[in-house]
């Protein structure tokens, strides 16, 4: 009968009590809580990373365009270029031209995001000969018509073209008589995932673009500028949060010849 007892004090001695049962459950909690936000903050830096990476990639490959035509441009008194403070001119790179899709070495380019809402920043091309009976012509310093428009890449919010002349002042303007030295290209981009956000909200897009519009003085830095608009005068909260990352701006000093 003893030994009945003594094993079966035994048995209840090895059991787990309702109090270690509560610890265990509480400490598996605790650890679960531990791990959910680990895989949340590491899904989000994975989020911005991607933002990022898309950003650049994007930003990159525009500024790098912009170069070259900038660089190849042909900046003469009796040429057209910048008329109207448009981002228009001639380049020796080639385009296409006519109903012929014959490449040219010298066409006239401009850059565009049309609507307030878009988001595409346009490069249209149109080729050109050098001869005395087509254009360019000599004196004539009329943009050109009939340049062909194709998409860049998406998510522009801003696009802006200062010129930096020779005594170091900036203007918005470009001076045929006194060329500049330099043009300063600003750029704003958001990454593809917040753009689909913005799309929803067409208005938002608009209002972002107009705050990047209007808060460029043209004597300043670009970025400068809307580094110092996105500090104090956006409403973030009106925006998608993702926006926070997923927005870059990009600058870029390019030497003209």
């Amino acid at each position: 009968m003893s030994r009945c007892i003594d094993i079966f004090r035994h048995r209840r001695a090895a059991a787990f009590t309702l109090i270690e049962l509560l610890v265990a459950t509480a400490v598996l909690a605790l650890i679960s809580v531990v791990l959910a936000q680990m895989l949340s903050a590491t899904s989000q830096t994975w989020l911005t990373g991607q933002a990022k990476v898309n950003n650049f990639t994007k930003g990159r490959a525009m500024m790098d365009l912009l170069t070259r035509d900038l660089q190849g441009g042909v900046y003469r008194k009796d040429l057209p270029a910048f008329p109207g403070q448009t981002v228009a001119f001639f380049t020796e790179r080639p385009g296409f031209g006519g109903s012929a899709s014959t490449t040219r070495n010298l066409s006239w380019v401009q850059y565009d995001l049309g609507a307030t809402t878009n988001t595409i920043l346009q490069r249209a091309d149109l080729a050109q000969d050098w001869n005395a009976s087509a254009s360019p012509a000599f004196g004539v310093t009329n943009a050109p018509t009939g340049a062909i428009a194709r998409d860049t890449a998406p998510g522009v919010v801003g696009f802006q073209i200062q010129f930096v002349y020779a005594d170091g002042s900036m203007s918005t303007s470009y001076a045929a008589t006194n060329r500049p030295k330099a043009a300063s290209v600003g750029i704003a981009v958001v990454d593809d995932k917040t753009l689909e956000r913005l799309a929803l909200t067409p208005e938002k897009i608009s209002a972002l673009r107009n705050g990047f519009a209007s808060h460029s003085t043209g004597t300043n830095s670009i970025k400068a500028d809307w580094e110092q608009y996105l500090k104090n005068d956006l409403d973030w909260s009106a925006y998608p949060q993702s926006l926070a990352s997923g927005l870059k701006i990009f600058e870029r000093y390019v030497s003209l010849p």
